[in-house]
């Protein structure tokens, strides 16, 4: 009974340490890629925004590109959103600001540098607020 009661002891003590234990760390297993939330969320607003453009919902574009500036007020994209959904509502002032916004967070070199540049040439000469 002795050596029933010993092994039982040692048994319980066993499964208790080991339930103490937790979990391994594994250090050779790679963790999935890290998404900055908000980066992702800048992102979808953006397909969300410009979908909305595309099918002509203008005010739609214009609210899915605010929210977006909302959370990264230096996303070159949602300005030039904002400014050719403000310059197809013939909102041309708004146009040609949010156009001067989106080219100060664009680099100059860029696609999206010559549609913001293209667009507040446009917005400015339907004023008369050309600049050079």
């Amino acid at each position: 009974m002795n050596a029933a009661f010993r092994l039982a002891a040692v048994t319980t003590l066993a499964l208790v340490m080991t339930a103490c234990v937790g979990p391994l760390d594994r250090p050779d297993e790679p963790e999935g890629p890290q998404v900055d939330p908000q980066a992702a969320a800048v992102v979808s607003l953006i397909d969300q925004a410009r979908l909305a453009y595309e099918q002509g919902d203008y005010m739609g574009a214009i609210a899915a590109a605010e929210r977006g500036l909302r959370i990264d007020r230096r996303e070159p994209e949602l300005y030039l959103v904002l400014a050719q959904s403000y310059f197809d509502l013939a909102q041309m002032e708004q146009a040609r600001q949010f156009a001067e916004q989106g080219l100060r967070h664009s680099p100059p070199d860029s696609r999206l540098y010559q549609a913001l540049e293209a667009v507040r040439g446009r917005a400015a000469q339907s004023t008369g607020t050309l600049r050079f």
